[in-house]
């Protein structure tokens, strides 16, 4: 092996195992760090003073995973991604280096850039701001990504594609408390909207990933989410479609790798999952009607002015319901994480998930992230339901409830979280607005694709993938999963 070869594997191995040490699917929690939607919660300690950083239960955090039906040993679950990182060691390992990545070859690349009209109120893409410079959109690589998205082949048994926890007719989630992935398997967290991450900082409710590229890694080899299956297996599974070969031919210069399998589906999320033109942002750009009394109430108790040409007037007290304090800016959401008290168990005075705090490395933990999660947009919100990480919060009426009464106390309540003393009209009016903040959207009838053949040369259907699978579908694919 070249000496620059072996220098680049090493910074891959390095990022990776990275990755392995923050856990890698959804949103399921691992001992360094939760991941996936269909996560493990874990319990951690009293969270408060300097002294608490030593807790024994904080202890017992980074050693055991928990949740209310069984306890994880933390240790397996990195054991399935470990292996797979070993692949990026070239010559040994499940996953060989060129699975993961291969150099272009240009003359095989036949594809164009790709001009994006984003929706009114969002900020529009760019270089460097919200799309890496190492992943410009491209119509082929959107369209690439488009059936990767959809197509349930990338799951190990052929019943879970990424539209299954995320799918555009259900505000690109699935509309509930925790998701439900291969063999019907359920974990802890739910599913987060894949809407407008394009302005996301980090991914996940914890973080974890830098980008849409790397969150899009996770699940395809989550045990929980997509199936026990390294990258490998799902590499080699795509690479037998001929439709997949010539596409990643085209768009990439290679044929199918994990690289170029992330940017695709990462560059369709920056292009398809968008939402904007919402009644507020027809208000904001001087339609002064677009907004009912109500809603224009609700704004201002949200924490926004009134448009200077707009001759409404109230009595509402700016900001009264503080929810700028986080979701602020076009997309209405920080990026950053906040402890709610949502997952407090008042009696045992535990978290239920540790949340932030889990991700963070030795160095930069704190007792204030224990039990944070990332501020969610509240754009789409009425759709995107059930709210808050653990999908306990059904209505957007119970959130405004739960942040009036300033959370549930514990030790490491965020700063910002206190009694509100709104009335029931108040309530009504916030909600009222954060209504008027679901935008136009695309339907799933309007992007599902259609699917390269399968090496025996039968047509692939994305449609029964967007909607969970049972243990009863999942054995017709794979008879020793039905359990």
């Amino acid at each position: 092996m070249t000496s620059w070869l072996r220098w680049t594997v090493g910074l891959l191995v390095v990022a990776v195992l990275s990755l392995v040490s923050y856990g890698c699917n959804s949103e399921e929690p691992s001992p360094t760090g939760p991941s996936g939607s269909t996560g493990s919660p874990a319990q951690a300690g009293k969270a408060g003073s300097a002294a608490n950083t030593q807790n024994p239960q904080s202890q017992q955090a980074a050693n055991e995973l928990t949740t209310p039906t069984q306890r994880v040993d933390p240790k397996s679950l990195a054991k399935v991604v470990k292996e797979e990182v070993r692949g990026g060691e070239a010559q040994e390992g499940p996953t060989p280096f060129d699975y993961l990545w291969q150099p272009s070859k240009p003359e095989l690349i036949k594809d164009e850039a790709m001009n994006v009209s984003v929706p009114a109120g969002l900020m529009k893409l760019a270089a460097k701001i919200n799309v890496p410079i190492s992943n410009p959109i491209t119509k082929g690589k959107y369209e690439l990504g488009r059936q990767l998205y959809f197509d349930p082949r990338v799951s190990l048994d052929g019943t879970v594609s990424c539209a299954t926890c995320h799918n555009p007719d259900k505000g690109w989630t699935d509309n509930m408390a925790v998701s439900i992935g291969i063999d019907g398997q359920t974990g802890g967290r739910s599913a987060p909207t894949v809407l407008n991450t394009v302005y996301g900082r980090t991914m996940f409710w914890d973080g974890r990933a830098p980008s849409l590229e790397g969150q899009a890694q996770g699940p395809i080899q989550n045990p929980i989410e997509m199936g026990k299956q390294s990258y490998k297996e799902i590499i080699e599974r795509l690479r037998k479609i001929p439709g997949y070969h010539e596409q990643f031919q085209k768009v990439f210069g290679t044929t199918v790798t994990l690289d170029g399998m992330a940017k695709a589906i990462a560059t369709f999320e920056r292009v398809a999952a968008l939402s904007g033109n919402s009644k507020y942002d027809k208000y904001r750009e001087g339609d002064m009607k677009a907004l009912s009394d109500a809603e224009k109430r609700g704004m201002v108790l949200f924490g926004l002015r009134l448009h200077p040409d707009d001759d409404f007037k109230t009595d509402v007290v700016l900001q009264k319901a503080n929810c700028t304090a986080c979701h602020s800016g076009a997309n209405f959401t920080d990026e950053e994480f906040h402890n709610l008290g949502v997952g407090w168990d008042v009696s045992k005075k535990q978290f239920a998930d540790l949340g932030r705090w889990a991700v963070e490395p030795y160095g930069a933990r704190f007792d204030g992230s224990m039990g944070a999660f990332k501020t969610p947009t509240v754009r789409d919100a009425e759709r995107t339901g059930p709210c808050m990480h653990d999908g306990s919060i059904e209505t957007l009426e119970q959130v405004v409830d739960h942040y009036d009464k300033g959370g549930t106390p514990n030790p490491a309540l965020d700063k910002d979280m206190k009694p509100l003393k709104l009335t029931p009209t108040e309530k009504a009016d916030l909600v009222a607005f954060m209504k008027a903040l679901s935008g136009e959207t695309k339907k799933a009838a309007d992007l599902l694709p259609e699917l390269p053949p399968g090496p025996d040369g039968k047509k692939a259907d994305p449609r029964p993938a967007l909607n969970a699978p049972s243990k009863k579908v999942a054995a017709i694919f794979h008879p020793a999963s039905a359990r």
